[in-house]
């Protein structure tokens, strides 16, 4: 039996996500599939288009076999966060064959070359990182530059022979994540096998409806342009047109059913939070992502603003827009750079928990279950239960993380009421959507 994974925040599932998914079927030969979603916030650090049970939902409903949540504080991190919490996560399941990712190149050698760059992290590498840095870049930034700079000066052959190859990879944003899952699977030895699979048609930013494969960016941007209709029931009909190409049908017929009750929400549906946040904020707590630069400039800044002005007003060269997301995010929830310390200090994932499944895949969990060296969590009242009987999965650090997704998941219900007085039930009570087929 194969099992393939694919990391994923299906915001919301659509073509290009199914074609990745029967690609990856293809080139495997996999027999069951587990996509390891972000939950109700994104690595953008706004809310999901809809809550994680639909969005889970949706992507059973067109193909995948288990759906599970990667933990909140891996899915809101930075790209090594969510792909190191994530690889590790899938890798302690003990079940997973496969880590199937798309990226604009899917030449393995030369993503193979650029990783090894980042991990064996050579001096003349550092040193240019570390100038790029110093002279006020983001991390993402001065590492593009520090990895072409090296390439550029490099003299071993492996290298020199593929420069053109490797800078065309490293300038494209759409690799970040995929060289992010490459140094996660090595750094740990996994056994867990890396598939590239070359992005079709749209890239992750375009704008555009294609009538076949868009991104979910371009359909996010449709939800929010017909929302100015004049109409509930306009929207909804302007709406279905639009995407009935562009999703799979029954993911769509569901998601449509939402349309108003469970979505859309915007990022400034948080901005009451930051304000109550800020106002009772302890200089004790170091916030992770909120560095003492941005911290002192959020101080600063007399928040009877708006949440698009709040950013402007804290956006600088050294930090990124989705940067400033995460941290104003994480200062809501209460999470702390110890926090993140204590995580990686003690093992990085510490449970899985299910967010929906095909019945038809029961083998698949049974697989699971008997195999991973972190308990699963299906019930999520029996947590504390599952937690504790497990005495190597670290209790106290568990806890933390889970009251952290759950801290999340509430959040997200107060932005979803306060939006659209759409009440939905709390993780305990929510029943795992489960598709009957």
């Amino acid at each position: 039996m194969k099992t393939i994974a694919i990391i994923a925040e299906y915001n919301p599932f659509h073509n290009g996500h199914l074609y990745m998914l029967n690609k990856a079927k293809e080139l495997t030969g996999a027999d069951y599939s587990i996509a390891l979603t972000s939950g109700n916030f994104t690595q953008r650090g706004t809310p999901a288009i809809c809550d994680k049970f639909t969005r889970a939902y949706m992507a059973v409903l067109s193909g995948i076999d288990l759906c599970l949540e990667l933990p909140y504080v891996y899915s809101t991190g930075s790209a090594y966060d969510f792909a190191s919490g994530a690889v590790s996560l899938l890798d302690k399941l003990n079940s997973v064959d496969y880590l199937c990712f798309g990226a604009e190149n899917d030449d393995m050698d030369l993503f193979n070359i650029i990783t090894d760059i980042i991990i064996d992290e050579p001096e003349e590498y550092l040193n240019i990182l570390k100038s790029e840095q110093k002279c006020g870049l983001s991390y993402p930034s001065a590492r593009q530059k520090a990895l072409t700079g090296y390439i550029e000066a490099s003299s071993e052959g492996n290298i020199k022979s593929n420069i053109s190859g490797i800078t065309e990879i490293i300038s494209k944003p759409n690799n970040i994540l995929a060289i992010e899952y490459l140094c996660a699977l090595k750094r740990i030895n996994s056994k867990i096998k890396p598939v590239l699979i070359k992005r079709e048609i749209a890239d992750y930013k375009d704008e555009n409806i294609n009538g076949s494969i868009s991104s979910a960016y371009a359909i996010r941007k449709a939800i929010s342009e017909v929302s100015v209709c004049s109409t509930k029931d306009t929207q909804k009909k302007d709406l279905e047109i639009r995407l009935k190409n562009d999703m799979p049908q029954d993911a769509l017929c569901y998601f449509m059913e939402m349309y108003n009750k469970e979505y859309p929400l915007s990022p400034s549906s948080i901005m009451p939070f930051i304000q109550a946040a800020c106002m009772n904020f302890s200089s004790k707590k170091e916030i992770c992502d909120l560095n003492n630069s941005l911290l002192n400039k959020l101080k600063k800044v007399d928040l009877c603003i708006n949440y698009e002005d709040l950013i402007k007003a804290l956006k600088s060269k050294d930090i990124t827009e989705t940067r400033i997301n995460r941290a104003l995010l994480h200062l809501v929830t209460g999470y702390e750079e110890k926090d993140r310390d204590s995580f990686y200090k003690y093992g990085t994932a510490f449970y899985a928990s299910i967010l929906s499944f095909r019945k038809s895949s029961s083998e698949l969990i049974k697989r699971i279950n008997e195999g991973s060296l972190i308990p699963v969590i299906t019930k999520k009242s029996d947590f504390d239960k599952i937690i504790s009987a497990n005495s190597d999965s670290g209790y106290a650090i568990a806890k933390r993380m889970w009251n952290l997704d759950i801290a999340a998941s509430e959040l997200y219900r107060k932005l979803l009421f306060n939006t659209l007085e759409t009440y939905i039930d709390n993780d305990f009570k929510t029943n795992i959507p489960i598709f009957d087929n």
